[in-house]
């Protein structure tokens, strides 16, 4: 698959949010063709995906086919982050809304003729269903994996200060890649993840204390990070109590040792959802897209295939 770097204005003005978008480098199947949208997890970056969209890529049939893969970075993400530094300085709290908000405001500047499917990974996928709410009809299907649905206002407090202690600096990036490689926490991930992680999730910021050279940062700050989990106070509550206003298809992944979202919950606040797919992979938690992208793909295949023939023709309505 190719792919090119775009930019993106934000839902809020002055804001930039920064896109991969990938296409086939070979003729596309005679499937539907379809324009994915991707959010990824809170703390990471839109390059996550890649593994999992390189499989998708090599599995289109004639039921369905990709014309191209959007994969965004939150706008305190990624490189997103670092076009928007002064914006996300002091920033304590990042309502969820604004995640959507974006995700809108680069489909109505991206204007796919394709149906749109939305993909997303734990935050990322609360985001979109959030965006779906708030304008219904812009996505032709929904792909929700392990998201974040509370069912009560939660502050998150003990994560928030977790991550607020977290190492995010290294001397460089055999430093960055022993640390990662040895942590049990991203030691679990297929190593394309990782890598990628590595290669993309870090940016050169200058010590200023006559260092010889600049040293690693994560682009997504700790404080950023904490920002978004103090934000679900009241965002992931209203996506939970509103999933029944949701009417475009709409699938369910989790792990079956997903702790933030066990299946058993899933399966009961999304019963009202009137086209509605559950699915459960074994022995994965909520990480499951960073440890296990092969697996998650495939199902991703399988909701695609089953999708398809409600997909066709379908015009967002923004």
């Amino acid at each position: 698959m190719d792919v090119v770097r775009r930019v993106y204005d934000g839902a809020r003005a002055g804001q930039r949010i920064v896109a991969n978008i990938y296409r086939p480098r070979t003729p596309a199947q005679s499937g539907q063709p379809l324009t994915l949208l991707l959010a990824h997890a809170n703390g990471f970056h839109k390059e996550l995906w890649e593994p999992t969209l390189e499989r998708l890529f090599a599995h289109a049939d004639d039921r369905w086919a990709i014309a191209e893969a959007i994969a965004l970075d939150g706008y305190n993400h990624g490189d997103s982050a670092a076009l928007n530094r002064e914006f996300i300085i002091g920033e304590t709290s990042s309502s969820w809304f604004l995640c959507a908000r974006d995700i809108l405001t680069v489909l109505r500047q991206l204007q796919s003729p394709h149906p749109i499917v939305g993909i997303g990974h734990s935050w990322g996928a609360t985001s979109l269903l959030l965006a779906e709410l708030i304008s219904p009809q812009t996505f032709a299907a929904l792909i929700a994996t392990d998201p974040i649905l509370y069912t009560a206002p939660e502050p998150n407090t003990e994560v928030v200060k977790m991550t607020n202690r977290r190492r995010a600096e290294w001397a460089d990036e055999a430093a960055a890649r022993k640390y990662f490689e040895s942590h049990p926490f991203f030691s679990a991930w297929d190593s394309r993840i990782l890598d990628r992680h590595i290669r993309h999730g870090l940016e050169p910021v200058n010590a200023g204390d006559g260092a010889p050279r600049p040293r690693l940062v994560l682009k997504c700050r700790p404080s950023c990070e904490s920002a978004v989990y103090t934000g679900a106070l009241h965002s992931s509550v209203f996506a939970t109590r509103n999933l029944w206003r949701i009417q475009c298809p709409t699938a369910f992944l989790t792990g079956e040792k997903s702790v933030p979202t066990p299946p058993r919950h899933i399966a009961a606040i999304t019963r009202d959802i009137p086209d509605c797919t559950r699915a459960v992979m074994p022995a994965a938690g909520h990480l499951l897209v960073h440890e296990a992208p092969d697996a998650t793909a495939d199902h991703y295949i399988e909701f695609l295939a089953r999708f398809a023939p409600k997909m066709h023709g379908h015009k967002p309505k923004f």
